[in-house]
C-alpha cells in the first residue's frame, strides 16, 4: 500500500512539474535503468502524456471546486443582502 501511495504522489508531482521537467526526470530514469533507446523513448513519451492528462484532470477538478465555492459565497451574499433589505424595511416602518 505504501508503494501505491508513493507512485500516486510521484505522478501528481510529475503532473505539476511541466513538460520539460517531466522529460528531464524520465530521461534520468531511462539512463539510470539502462533502458534500450526505443523503450526509453516510449517511456518518456508515456510519462509526458500521463503527466499532461493528470495535470489537466487536476486543474479541471480544482476549477470545479473553486466555481462551487464561489457559487456558495455568492448565494450567501445574496441571502445576507436580502435579509439586510428586509431588516431595513421593517425598521423604516
Amino acid at each position: 500500500m505504501a508503494n501505491l501511495k508513493s507512485v500516486f504522489y510521484a505522478s501528481v508531482r510529475l503532473a505539476l512539474m511541466g513538460k520539460e521537467k517531466v522529460e528531464q526526470v524520465a530521461k534520468k530514469f531511462v539512463k539510470e535503468n539502462k533502458l534500450k533507446a526505443i523503450d526509453g523513448k516510449k517511456f518518456i513519451d508515456e510519462a509526458v502524456k500521463h503527466a499532461e492528462a493528470t495535470k489537466n484532470e487536476l486543474f479541471k477538478k480544482i476549477n470545479e471546486m473553486v466555481k462551487a465555492t464561489v457559487d456558495k459565497i455568492e448565494l450567501i451574499t445574496h441571502i445576507r443582502n436580502n435579509q439586510s433589505k428586509k431588516m431595513q424595511k421593517s425598521v423604516q416602518r
